[in-house]
């Protein structure tokens, strides 16, 4: 259950970036959207693993 739980909290892949721009399409939204989910993944990682009683 932890690891699920854990993997539904991970960030948005670099892929995306990475696909928007070799296809050439505007990556302004994609950075973003992958800089948001990283800064909020720190939280809620630590947050689900105290909750689910994960030791370190």
């Amino acid at each position: 259950m932890l690891a699920v739980v854990l993997c539904s909290t991970l960030p948005t892949a670099q892929n995306a970036f990475i696909y928007a721009q070799q296809y050439g399409l505007d990556t302004r939204v994609v950075r973003n959207s992958v800089v948001a989910s990283t800064v909020v993944s720190m939280a809620t990682l630590s947050l689900a693993s105290w909750a689910l009683g994960a030791t370190p």
